[in-house]
């Protein structure tokens, strides 16, 4: 008897080579811990709430009030604002990731910027924000800076409480977002194939654009996933340097929560969620387009 009830346990206990078994597990808690309480919000999204109260029945009100009521400059503000952070990050991540990867031979210098890049990841987000007010406002080290050198006669008002304050709080945390996939990505790129394009005759910028580029496209996607899409949830940098004169997509969902608006605030989730999948659905076609190409 004792035999048979370990051999029954021994089959209800995954082996570790089984990989099956393995992947069944990672897919049934992915289901529960992210995709129900996806399926969740965008279920509710589609239900009347009164304060805590449940109202079966299925109603659009929630995205009528988001249409009718102005909210979706909300989520067009936010989008553009996440859009503009990532093309900076990019702008700026991916030659600085090319040098980090390729052409940075000091170690200690390496070893100083990844702390430099990892450091800020540990600290918390609205300590780490707040620093940017006192550079930034009209008493700040830029302003007193720029008026000492003479390049201005008074304060910019409009480097705090703003669109721009918004934005530079947002690049900086987010920024090895994207740096870091594109760093991996380009520092897996055998040398001797960068070393074969230049001796074919190929310029550095031909180089870049035939051989890194492409190689590195996997790493691209995903600094752009990383960075857009927390972004968009973000609601420290809004509210401690935008002053709450433009309203973003975290902080109407705060609001939303905070008056028990719950179908309110999962309509706007679901809005955004569905304009996200599209965007990295679109993102990867054209990925794999451009690989298909090489």
């Amino acid at each position: 008897m004792p035999t048979k009830r370990l051999g029954v346990l021994q089959k209800l206990i995954p082996r570790p080579g089984d990989g099956r078994v393995v992947l069944a597990v990672f897919m049934l808690g992915w289901t529960f811990v992210v995709l129900v309480p996806l399926l969740g919000a965008a279920v509710t999204s589609f239900l009347q709430t009164r304060g805590i109260a449940w109202t079966l029945s299925p109603s659009l009100n929630a995205y009528n009030d988001i249409i009718f009521t102005g909210r979706w400059e909300v989520i067009v503000r936010t989008l553009l604002m996440s859009g503009l952070v990532t093309l900076v990050s990019l702008a700026v991540g991916f030659p600085f990731a090319l040098w980090l990867a390729k052409h940075a031979r000091s170690g200690w210098l390496k070893q100083a910027t990844f702390i430099a890049m990892t450091v800020p990841l540990f600290l918390d987000p609205s300590a780490r924000t707040l620093v940017w007010r006192a550079l930034l406002g009209t008493t700040g080290i830029v302003n007193t800076g720029l008026i000492g050198a003479g390049l201005i006669d008074a304060p910019l008002d409009w480097l705090l409480f703003s669109n721009f304050a918004v934005a530079f709080g947002l690049i900086a945390p987010y920024f090895p977002n994207m740096v870091w996939p594109i760093y991996l990505a380009i520092l897996l790129i055998d040398d001797e194939l960068i070393a074969a394009a230049r001796d074919i005759g190929a310029s550095p910028f031909q180089a870049l654009r035939d051989v890194i580029v492409p190689l590195s496209l996997s790493g691209v996607a995903a600094g752009i996933v990383f960075t857009f899409v927390p972004v968009l949830g973000d609601n420290v940098a809004t509210r401690l340097l935008g002053g709450g004169k433009k309203e973003y997509l975290a902080d109407s969902v705060t609001s939303l929560v905070t008056t028990m608006n719950y179908s309110g605030a999962a309509a706007f989730a679901t809005i955004v969620l569905a304009l996200t999948a599209i965007f990295i659905g679109m993102f990867g076609v054209l990925e794999a387009r451009a690989r298909g190409r090489q």
